[in-house]
């Protein structure tokens, strides 16, 4: 109720500051602290396919009064078996061609394969979502609501079968989740950081090649925008470190697992990036052991010649990143 509260009392305060800006200021890390998260249940629609490794379901959830769509995997063994569920926040996909579940669907069978369940956000835009609600630069926090809600959503958990799959295609589906995990590549390891920087829970999280950059240079780096850049950094000067993912650290909660992982072949996320993660992580740690406050558990690994997607490494990093979710809380 309090967090409520002060989120609503955000949105009177700024009522008179123009629409544009004060729609940037609601979504910065520091105010989605304050954001009313609500719950939805998670309807699933059609089952996409079955093997002898998985039940793949397409699903939908309410985010912010909008429509996300999702691809939801279970393991193909008894749901008590069913170690837990990792949430997947994928990279950047092209519109032309994509579908509901691309870009993280073949680290997913690994993962399915070793009794975990995965579900896969499209965020808006993509597959059955709403449209991209406006200013469409906030899309990035847009993201970290979407992950949030599901989390929350999760946590009940609240899936329902449509009337219209057929009992053929239904597989039983455990009470409860006996963990929660977070999977984030590329602007999706950006969206799961913020995750962890607004949900103050220890959620173990793995990240490939996460755009660390922090907001809004990220935007001039990938859309070549300076001059939109130049003009937010002007408009926010009182504001912007909180949008900073890296001088919001101190917001992750203690005891957070994260393993980080890079290639040094990475054309589209330069490692600099995320050496510079790994030290301001590190900052935060010592900062927090001088104040006796839980550290984050930073585990960083770089793998030598290894692309964005950390090929060709998969056969090390896939039972590695499950090693770490089943050695976690």
């Amino acid at each position: 109720m309090k967090n409520t509260f002060g989120f609503i009392l955000l949105l009177l305060l700024t009522s008179f500051l123009p629409a544009q800006e004060r729609n940037f200021d609601n979504y910065s890390i520091v105010n989605l602290q304050n954001y009313p998260f609500r719950t939805s249940p998670i309807t699933i629609q059609r089952l996409a396919f079955k093997n002898d490794i998985q039940y793949a379901y397409n699903v939908v959830y309410t985010s912010m009064g909008l429509t996300v769509s999702a691809r939801f995997s279970v393991p193909n063994v008894n749901p008590q078996d069913i170690k837990g569920i990792v949430i997947m926040l994928r990279g950047h996909q092209g519109q032309r061609g994509y579908y509901t579940g691309r870009g993280t669907e073949n680290p997913a069978r690994r993962y399915l394969q070793n009794g975990w369940a995965v579900i896969a956000p499209d965020f808006f835009g993509y597959g059955s979502s709403s449209p991209t609600p406006a200013p469409w630069e906030m899309h990035q926090f847009y993201c970290t609501i979407n992950a949030v809600e599901l989390y929350k959503s999760l946590q009940q958990p609240v899936f329902r079968f449509n009337s219209a799959v057929a009992q053929a295609d239904r597989t039983a589906l455990p009470s409860n989740f006996k963990k929660i995990v977070l999977w984030g590549h590329s602007n999706g390891g950006q969206a799961a950081l913020h995750f962890l920087q607004v949900i103050r829970e220890p959620v173990s999280t793995v990240l490939w090649a996460p755009v660390s950059i922090t907001f809004p240079e990220n935007i001039a780096h990938f859309n070549r925008n300076t001059e939109w850049v130049r003009r937010f950094r002007e408009n926010h000067a009182r504001t912007i470190d909180d949008f900073s993912l890296l001088k919001n650290l101190d917001k992750i909660a203690p005891g957070t697992a994260i393993l980080l992982e890079q290639g040094t072949r990475d054309t589209a996320v330069p490692r600099a990036w995320n050496d510079a993660l790994a030290a301001a992580i590190n900052t935060e740690n010592n900062r927090r052991r001088q104040a006796g406050i839980g550290i984050i558990n930073l585990r960083y690994e770089v793998y030598t010649n290894a692309d964005h997607n950390l090929n060709p490494f998969w056969n090390t990093v896939l039972p590695g990143n499950v090693r770490f979710w089943d050695s976690n809380p």
